[in-house]
């Protein structure tokens, strides 16, 4: 029996692309925001309701769509982006396929009020299930605002995958942040169910935008990175070491201006803080990769998140080595705070009411939390960096000025210190106060206290010894008592002999001993006496996922490392205490244990003697 071959239908057709364009309310928000943002606008409205499901509105200044063309924007692959393929090899603008709008109708009722400067009166086009139900005249201000209604209303399937309002609306609430970001030239509002969540100042400063989408504690633990190499601009600010989250939420990466998702950047980004953050544990960043568009594709999704790199070897290590340069000079040592006891305002001492500030159109409590205030002003003026809590240290704060960018250096009022001066700081003249729980140790100098994690202290110097031996390729091997044959799978054993150079330059002495066999008679020092080998099954299986043994086997060198390392509750005298500070400083950041623990906390004494209320 012969099936017939039918041609769909065009409102079948955008049904099924809507199913690529539009995923859900964030996906709309991201496509009407991005054309707002294309169209020139300097000020941007998202107001949405019920997650978006209800209702989204997209409002801009932009140019605005010309009256004889209103009708065609809603056509499939209708877009003022591209005219031919040969555009696709460089684009400039965030939408360019033209199918978001044509997607979006198809499952939804949608209207759109729009007018250019060269018009008197605007359009308005009503269009329901992809079904055109009004189009006039009407009059509206230069730009264009696109509301969509009951969005998957025909669709019933895809609706009845929804998730929760809540749900939808922190997928929409990312969006929107990722958007504003990345556009801090623009004035972004976002209004959810009547509320407004934040205004951006659209002053092209990405400080201040950060200030008002992110929160206060995140902006005070980001440092400005600012880096350039050949046709490559690095810029945005990445966070300090020990302010780490536990997912990549934060880990906002741009390519020339589009949030994007790379595997590329990430691994990046990830092994530029190896050894800096505790394992598990992921930095924050907010980063524009700024590159020749002729040498990246983004036409790999309809979504235009992920990305393709034609040199991707000399990116990875432009973004590694621009990350590694940033944290090496601006890293600080964590601090230990001394903080007062939190009291409701009925419990606390000589109570007043809580003090409300009016900042634009939110109110701030001066109790902390999530900043959602609306900063407006020009600068960051010292007022508000005192209010706000903002660390000011070797650290940029990001100022621009029309098309020419300023990076003003903000004077110590912290008196945070710099991993990289620590060294400086206690080369001569410290005081060794003693140990405490039999794992700290206390130093004192100037005004300020120093606490050490002898163990952290200790692996990271082995650690640090061992990757020495084996980049001067003159890693210290014991022979063991008695060789060991370990009889392998097939494969194993092929991983092995293809591998058995970097076996060799990790201080192993392995031969062939038969079939499927091998025969293991030296082994690095630092392992020790190796009671079994199962961890070379473990590098084997790594070997196997991997480009490379040697981080693999660097993670069973740590372990080596934490197992032959001083203790925790390991009692040491002055003069042991003495040597493990002068090895000490010979290091270099990061000033962290293999693990990413820090190995130092500060306190200061101006800390101290305010909790003792002997300063106010």
């Amino acid at each position: 029996m012969n099936r017939k071959i039918e041609t769909l239908d065009d409102l079948t057709i955008n049904k099924i692309a809507a199913g690529e364009v539009v995923e859900a309310p964030c996906s709309v928000v991201k496509e009407l925001v991005e054309n707002s943002i294309d169209a020139g606008a300097s000020a941007i409205t998202l107001e949405i309701r019920e997650g978006g499901k209800k209702y989204i509105r997209v409002t801009d200044n932009g140019v605005g769509i010309a009256e004889e063309y209103v009708e065609q924007a809603f056509m499939r692959h209708s877009t003022s982006k591209i005219t031919n393929i040969d555009d696709l090899g460089n684009i400039s603008s965030l939408g360019f396929r033209g199918e978001a709008l044509a997607s979006i109708a198809a499952v939804s009722g949608i209207e759109m009020v729009t007018r250019t400067k060269e018009q008197k009166y605007g359009t308005l086009i009503k269009i329901v299930g992809g079904e055109i139900v009004a189009i006039k005249k009407t009059g509206c201000p230069i730009g264009t605002t696109v509301i969509v209604k009951n969005l998957f209303f025909n669709t019933p399937v895809r609706l009845k995958f929804m998730k929760s309002n809540s749900t939808e609306t922190m997928k929409i609430s990312r969006t929107i942040t990722r958007l504003s970001l990345s556009n801090s030239g623009i004035s972004f509002k976002y209004i959810n169910n009547n509320s407004i969540v934040f205004v951006t100042p659209g002053n092209k400063k990405l400080s201040e935008a950060i200030l008002c989408v992110l929160n206060k504690e995140t902006f005070k633990n980001l440092i400005y990175i600012e880096e350039e190499e050949l046709n490559m601009k690095l810029q945005g600010y990445i966070g300090q070491p020990n302010f780490v989250r536990g997912n990549r939420n934060l880990q906002i990466v741009y390519v020339n201006g589009r949030y994007v998702k790379s595997k590329l950047l990430g691994r990046a980004i990830e092994e530029a803080y190896k050894e800096k953050i505790i394992i598990n544990k992921y930095p924050i960043c907010v980063l524009n990769l700024t590159i020749d568009p002729s040498e990246i594709d983004i036409n790999v999704h309809p979504s235009k998140i992920e990305i393709k790199f034609e040199k991707e070897e000399q990116i990875q290590e432009f973004v590694y080595s621009s990350i590694v340069k940033t944290l090496e000079k601006n890293t600080t040592i964590p601090r230990l705070s001394v903080t007062e006891p939190k009291f409701r305002d009925s419990q606390k001492p000589n109570s007043m009411p809580t003090t409300r500030t009016k900042i634009g159109d939110l109110e701030d409590t001066g109790e902390g939390g999530n900043i959602t205030e609306n900063i407006l002003a020009n600068e960051i003026s010292e007022d508000y960096i005192q209010k706000s809590g903002v660390r000011r240290t070797n650290s940029f704060i990001d100022n621009q000025n029309n098309d020419n960018r300023e990076r003003t250096r903000v004077s110590d009022i912290s008196e945070d210190i710099l991993q990289s001066s620590f060294l400086d700081i206690l080369s001569d003249q410290y005081k060794i106060i003693g140990q405490i729980f039999d794992t700290y140790i206390i130093l004192e100098k100037g005004q300020s206290v120093y606490l050490i994690d002898q163990h952290a202290a200790h692996e990271r110097l082995l650690y640090n010894k061992f990757l020495k031996e084996i980049k001067d390729e003159r890693v210290v091997s014991q022979r063991l008592a008695e060789p060991r044959v370990l009889e392998l799978s097939n494969e194993d054993y092929i991983l092995l002999s293809d591998n058995i150079n970097l076996f060799v330059k990790l201080g192993f002495h392995i031969e062939d001993f038969g079939t499927g066999a091998v025969i293991i008679r030296e082994v690095p020092m630092v392992l020790g006496e190796p009671r079994n080998f199962s961890f070379i099954y473990e590098i084997l299986d790594g070997i196997g996922n991997s480009d490379s043994i040697t981080d693999y086997f660097e993670d069973t060198i740590i372990q080596r490392a934490c197992k032959k390392a001083i203790k925790a509750r390991d009692r040491l005298d002055y003069y042991e205490i003495e040597q493990l500070i002068e090895e000490l400083l010979t290091l270099t950041p990061p000033l962290t244990c293999p693990h990413g623990r820090p190995i130092i906390l500060t306190m200061r004494q101006y800390d101290i003697e305010k909790h003792f209320k002997r300063i106010q």
